[in-house]
């Protein structure tokens, strides 16, 4: 395959080394009986969060529900408006921000607060128990999966068109 962007470290090789990592952690936590008899690694209530202990399924599942929808949430606007900061705000060959530098301003700086009070609400529940950590990863994995496949389809689709295009031509 070659080399990366001229950087021996491909995105597969990254994301190989890091599960492998992951597993040797979690491998090592385990021996250490870190899952056992503790309250962080337990599902449902009760759970202590915003320092308040709930304790009914209600409150518990509600709340989870909402982490899930804060995250998604979160997710999306880091794939949709952070990726646009870069693209079109940041990258000097932009020349094309598709608002006004008022309304660009305001989007930047109303995702930096959003950022900030999402994160709150992230380290808060992921610390709290881990069915909040699942709940966040899950709902990070939907968005993430969503938005990029339609990136990755419409790549495909375009190449599969040139590949038709110049099978055609070779007839």
């Amino acid at each position: 395959m070659g080399k990366y962007n001229n950087v021996f470290f491909t995105p597969l090789k990254v994301i190989i080394i890091n599960y492998s990592f992951l597993i040797v952690f979690l491998s090592v936590l385990f021996k250490l009986n870190l899952y056992r008899d503790n309250e962080y690694f337990a599902w449902g209530p009760p759970v202590f969060i915003f320092k308040k202990t709930i304790t009914s399924n209600w409150e518990f599942y509600l709340l989870l529900g909402m982490f899930l929808i804060n995250k998604m949430i979160n997710t999306l606007v880091t794939e949709v408006v952070y990726t646009w900061i870069v693209n079109c705000i940041q990258d000097p060959k932009s020349t094309n921000t598709f608002y006004t530098k008022n309304v660009s301003l305001l989007i930047i700086l109303l995702n930096s607060m959003h950022l900030s009070i999402s994160t709150m609400f992230t380290i808060n529940g992921s610390s709290a128990q881990v069915s909040f950590l699942i709940t966040d990863l899950f709902g990070n994995l939907l968005v993430i999966f969503y938005t990029n496949k339609r990136f990755i389809d419409r790549i495909h689709a375009e190449r599969q068109g040139l590949n038709e295009i110049l099978l055609d031509h070779v007839d």
